[in-house]
């Protein structure tokens, strides 16, 4: 029997992936009393602008929300963030994100013309792209707290060496920033797993919470 208003969170996973990434934060979540709405959306299907407005009607159709919050990996973070900044829900709270590459991804730049990618990834791997006919630069800037979990080493190089700077093996950590970030954390873990790790989860939680991370 539901009790009165809930703060919820809705979890969302990246392109081409599905709610299962995102399963271990969604359990930790609701251990630590938060509502969950584990998001599975047709990433391939649509571009990032028309499913941050899909996913504008999940948070309205959520019910006894007194206050909403978002974590997305990777792409998913892309698309809470353009909702957040176009159209945030009355009730928004905070966001994080997780290895989401804010300013375009060089590897879907120049993948970006094969056939095969744009069959793989429809028009949000376009949407993700690093030049001009990406959009991740124009989405604009969350009207609520946010902050950002990045993958990487550290050093000069990262997981990928073959990628520019530090990075978790997809996105380089400069492609993971974004002003405006209350807080900002690197973790040493690769881009397609980062979110399952206990740490991740852990400083997600204190974030939400207190909008801070709780390692540096």
């Amino acid at each position: 029997m539901n009790s009165g208003p809930r703060e919820w969170v809705i979890t969302l996973h990246g392109i081409g992936r599905t709610p299962f990434d995102m399963w271990p934060m969604a359990r930790a979540l609701r251990r630590e009393g938060f509502a969950v709405c584990n998001w599975g959306y047709r990433s391939r299907r649509f571009g990032i602008r028309e499913l941050a407005h899909q996913l504008g009607e999940v948070a309205s159709s959520l019910p006894d929300a007194s206050r909403i919050h978002f974590v997305g990996h990777s792409m998913g973070g892309l698309v809470a963030r353009c909702l957040l900044a176009s159209a945030p829900p009355p009730a928004a709270g905070r966001l994080v994100m997780i290895g989401s590459p804010n300013r375009g991804s060089i590897i879907a730049e120049k993948l970006g013309d094969w056939r095969l990618f744009r069959y793989l990834f429809g028009p949000a791997g376009q949407d993700l792209r690093r030049g001009p006919r990406g959009i991740c630069t124009q989405l604009g800037l969350p009207r609520c707290e946010f902050g950002i979990i990045a993958g990487g080493l550290q050093k000069r190089w990262g997981m990928l060496p073959f990628l520019p700077g530090d990075n978790d093996g997809i996105v380089t950590v400069d492609e993971a920033r974004l002003e405006g970030a209350a807080d900002f954390l690197l973790l040493p873990y690769p881009h397609a797993v980062m979110q399952f790790f206990p740490r991740t989860i852990r400083n997600t939680i204190h974030f939400l919470r207190h909008g801070r991370f709780l390692d540096h």
